[in-house]
């Protein structure tokens, strides 16, 4: 039995795969087993491209049809034999000594379930080459392992850890995130789930692809429904100060604007329109007149947010639970 089962996903991207799979083979730690999940079942290549490297660590596993991202992914969440697994993406790539630094730095932590690393931005350019862009997804200047609390305040619509340098124990029970997730929200659905604390690793280990086309679903309304359920299964069920409210205000108004959001958390979930007592005149104007702009957009949003429950669900059942364990831990201290 191998330590880690690398989990290493991809759907026709033949000039990105090799790159992948070879910072997973040039790894100095080589006790992992690998499963290349290929989620186009007319794709030949990734089992010409196993069949070519021979090595019997590796895997092909063909889905007789395609499951999309989100689905896929939910099939790398189980629990295995191997005590460790990671998940590696076609289009991103490890250095080599991430699994080496993930799997020794997550033994030293045997009270956490999820650990990941930092990762560098790499730019496609039109021609196919990569430029550095020279940013981090984490920036600052700390160099040790840090224990990551619930709740964290940036946990209200975005994640701490990225699927792309996560490593995470087997052990744990996971759960699969509803197939209508929007597939850019995978990560802050599911580590609603994931028990804390988790642990990063401010060590640049992994690169993540900003590639010319994704995966991710560019539609407006729905980007905007999941952010809404995001918060508002959030701000419903987390107690905020005043303070904390206001600063979440300040940071909506910022140049990317995003408070209509806010106004349609207070709309949909009763428990949370308490945040409107921190929304200032500019902000109901900004709102209604974004409305006015976009009111077929908002009106998909509606209609999102009365028909996919089972998204809302999910998140109000994982943030309650999440609650509860810190209420617990308190109650025991």
């Amino acid at each position: 039995m191998a330590l880690c089962r690398v989990y290493l996903s991809t759907f026709r991207r033949p000039q990105l795969l090799p790159r992948a799979l070879n910072s997973l083979l040039t790894q100095t730690f080589g006790d992992w087993v690998c499963e290349l999940h290929n989620d186009d079942p007319h794709d030949r290549f990734p089992s010409e491209l196993a069949a070519r490297l021979g090595d019997p660590r590796i895997t092909v596993v063909n889905h007789p049809r395609n499951l999309g991202p989100t689905a896929s992914f939910n099939l790398f969440f189980k629990r295995v034999e191997e005590p460790f697994f990671s998940l590696l993406e076609d289009d991103n790539w490890w250095e080599g000594d991430f699994l080496e630094t993930m799997v020794s730095t997550l033994a030293a932590y045997p009270q956490v379930q999820v650990a990941w690393a930092n990762m560098r931005y790499w730019q496609e350019e039109p021609d196919g080459t990569w430029s550095d862009t020279g940013r981090n997804v984490w920036e600052g200047q700390e160099t040790e392992p840090r224990l990551m609390h619930w709740p964290n305040r940036r946990q209200i619509h975005s994640a701490l850890h990225s699927n792309g340098a996560m490593l995470a124990r087997s052990s744990f029970e996971y759960f699969p995130v509803p197939d209508s997730t929007n597939f850019g929200a995978i990560e802050v659905f599911r580590e609603r789930s994931f028990a804390h604390p988790l642990l990063f690793i401010p060590r640049r280990l992994a690169n993540f692809a900003v590639t010319c086309a994704s995966a991710r679903p560019g539609d407006a309304a729905s980007w905007i429904h999941t952010v809404t359920v995001l918060s508002g299964t959030y701000l419903s069920e987390v107690a905020l100060s005043r303070e904390e409210i206001a600063a979440l205000w300040a940071e909506a108004r910022r140049p990317a604007r995003w408070t209509h959001v806010l106004f349609l958390c207070a709309w949909h979930f009763a428990r949370c329109r308490g945040i409107l007592r921190e929304a200032s005149w500019s902000d109901w104007l900004w709102t209604l007149a974004f409305s006015g702009r976009h009111p077929l957009r908002m009106r998909n949003v509606l209609r999102l947010l009365n028909s996919r429950r089972s998204e809302e669900e999910f998140l109000i059942h994982h943030t309650r639970r999440r609650e509860a364990a810190v209420c617990s831990e308190k109650a025991c201290a």
